[in-house]
């Protein structure tokens, strides 16, 4: 039975539970919300564990890259070209999941899914501390809303656990935490690469020249973690430079989305001419934004290098689309919810596989789920932010929202 049968009601359901909630002005408490989470996420984890397909890289390169660990090798260097470029930290975090499997009795389809199961739980607490007002509705609208069911219970990838430390980090840099806030900044980036776009958030909403130790911090951590493959993995000393820079490169995978979908026709392939191309259009963006919204405040600067990459990039996967749906929900805005159905309704025509209803093979399907991508890139320009000389009128806006479901 196609997923979109079993998993798309629950998805639903914790769309409208959520909407609801925004209309009559829930503030269920955090056991309740953590309640609901835990139920939908272990339905879509339930329901991925027994399925004969699985994600490409939850599937082949998670579980070989756990494996490398635990034989002491780096996967970085011992893998297919492109197959793991990340630090050891997520490696080890694999290669634990799957001793516990072991330990347990577990399949790697169930034992795989368990961190990112538990880390997009761990942000619904976090994002009701992190929202400006109505915490307890915000943390459960987190828990229901689709994108993080589907990116943790489902396909089990770890933009959950990358932002558990991000948002962290956030709440605890605005408390005035630095050595803290530079700890877990560190090792946000020490997931993955993108959460760089985390960063000037946080150090700004650090005080004065504490910016500079929670910015220390920030650079330790990932050093360590790099470090770390010398003493644990079997990369020498003189090569952590050139680890360094694999783990920083990107293979240019283009077609999925925006502006590639157009140049590849809607097929997914690999151009390095692209990816140059795509680098320096996202760079440049990402630039532009950051002076255009200079002064503005953290959790705004944050979300606006978030969405302005999203609409930028070159190269996507679904999972992708959840990095902003904690910083929308802890500031909602009229463009929040309209985007967070709009992303979560893309991110679900891949992930529950509904080609089958359209009559198209996978190969056609790409191609109409690719172009379709222009229909989601609005709804991320309309959640922008405004600059901070708007930042007046923000109070009505912020009125409005809250009216709307």
């Amino acid at each position: 039975m196609s997923p979109a049968l079993v998993v798309g009601p629950p998805l639903v359901a914790g769309l409208v539970l959520a909407l609801v909630a925004q209309r009559r002005g829930w503030a269920p408490p955090l056991w309740a919300a953590l309640g609901v989470g835990a139920v939908l996420r272990i339905v879509a984890m339930a329901w991925a564990a027994q399925e004969p397909v699985q994600p490409y890289d939850f599937g082949v390169d998670f579980p070989m890259a756990a494996d490398e660990v635990l034989a002491g090798r780096n996967p970085t260097t011992h893998m297919r070209e492109g197959g793991w470029h990340f630090l050891p930290f997520l490696a080890y975090v694999l290669a634990g999941q799957r001793e516990l499997g072991d330990l347990l009795g577990l399949s790697w389809n169930v034992s795989g899914r368990i961190i990112p199961v538990l880390a997009d739980l761990a942000l619904i607490p976090l994002v009701a501390r992190l929202a400006d007002e109505r915490g307890a509705l915000r943390g459960f609208q987190y828990a229901c809303v689709p994108i993080g069911i589907m990116v943790s219970g489902l396909h089990g990838q770890f933009p959950p656990l990358t932002l558990v430390f991000g948002v962290a980090a956030l709440v605890v840099a605005r408390a005035g935490r630095a050595h803290w806030a530079g700890l877990l900044m560190g090792l946000s980036v020490s997931c993955t690469n993108w959460s760089v776009l985390l960063v000037p958030g946080v150090v700004l909403a650090v005080a004065g020249a504490r910016r500079l130790v929670a910015l220390g911090w920030t650079a330790a951590v990932p050093a360590l973690w790099l470090l770390s493959s010398s003493v644990f993995l079997d990369t020498p000393v003189t090569g952590l430079v050139d680890l360094g820079r694999a783990i920083m490169s990107t293979r240019p995978v283009v077609g999925d989305w925006g502006w590639t979908a157009l140049v590849t026709g809607g097929d997914q392939t690999v151009s390095v001419t692209l990816g140059r191309i795509g680098t320096l259009v996202l760079v440049a963006g990402l630039l532009a934004a950051a002076w255009w919204w200079r002064g503005a405040d953290p959790l705004d600067l944050t979300l606006v290098l978030l969405l302005v990459f999203l609409i930028l990039t070159y190269r996507l996967g679904a999972q992708y689309l959840m990095w902003p749906v904690p910083y929308l929900l802890a500031r909602p805005r009229r463009g929040t919810w309209p985007l967070i159905v709009a992303t979560g309704a893309w991110a679900a025509a891949g992930y529950l596989r509904v080609q089958p209803f359209t009559g198209l093979w996978w190969g056609q399907f790409h191609s109409v789920w690719a172009f379709s991508s222009f229909l989601v890139i609005p709804f991320l320009i309309a959640a922008l932010p405004p600059r901070p000389a708007a930042r007046a009128a923000e109070p009505v806006r912020e009125t409005e929202a809250r009216s709307e479901p």
